[in-house]
């Protein structure tokens, strides 16, 4: 692959500069909403991403003045565009997921049961805000057409995955917190709840063979 390839990051500011010109700061919080939920990332290198775009040749700058103070305007190039037209043709990588409050789970044999907990009802408490921050973006979009109302029917597509995604992290909490609500720690189930185990993975083995039998 060439050296200059953007980053993901990078794809998704030339996707915000193809529809019209901003400047860093405008950028940055283009990036910061809603985006940092479906790539986190893309909060860590908002504006180093740019240095390289510019140097790489796929955006390009000018000067604009408010009374006495500049700004920097970014705008992508025809090189910019055709990269971000040639990246869309490869194919996708698969989905990842970066879930803290999930290693915790796996970790929480090595804590407490009101760790445990804890780390259920924060997830929820955060899950339930993301839902209402995208149902808002959903509501806005609906209202207005949204900051780029000539992509609202590819905003609608996404924000309905995210409203989905909360909804089964919400579900998933609320599931886990009553299949510990009689654990009397966070090591003895492995040894004496072994039905209840059985049970929880029942999702797991009837996909699995739900896939065979489409093999078939």
């Amino acid at each position: 692959m060439p050296e200059r390839e953007p980053s993901i990051t990078g794809y998704l500011t030339l996707g915000l500069l193809a529809g019209r010109d901003w400047s860093a700061y405008q950028l940055a919080e283009q990036l910061g909403r809603g985006v940092s939920e479906l790539w986190p990332s893309a909060d860590r290198g908002r504006y180093a991403v740019l240095n390289r775009l510019h140097s790489a040749g796929f955006v390009e700058t000018r000067q604009e003045h408010t009374g006495k103070r500049a700004r920097t305007i970014y705008s992508i190039t025809p090189e910019g565009r055709e990269a971000l037209a040639a990246w869309l043709r490869t194919p996708v990588r698969p989905p990842t997921v970066e879930f803290e409050g999930m290693v915790r789970v796996l970790l929480s044999d090595q804590g407490s049961l009101d760790d445990l907990r804890a780390t259920l009802a924060r997830t929820r408490e955060q899950a339930l805000a993301n839902r209402e921050m995208f149902a808002r973006y959903a509501a806005f979009i609906s209202e207005t057409g949204g900051t780029f109302p000539e992509r609202k029917h590819l905003f609608a597509l996404a924000n309905t995955f995210m409203i989905g995604h909360y909804e089964h992290v919400i579900s998933w909490t609320e599931w886990a917190e009553q299949q510990i609500a009689d654990w009397p720690d966070t090591v003895a189930p492995a040894r004496t709840h072994g039905g209840q185990v059985h049970d929880m993975l029942a999702p797991g083995r009837e996909a699995l063979a739900g896939d065979q039998a489409t093999d078939w």
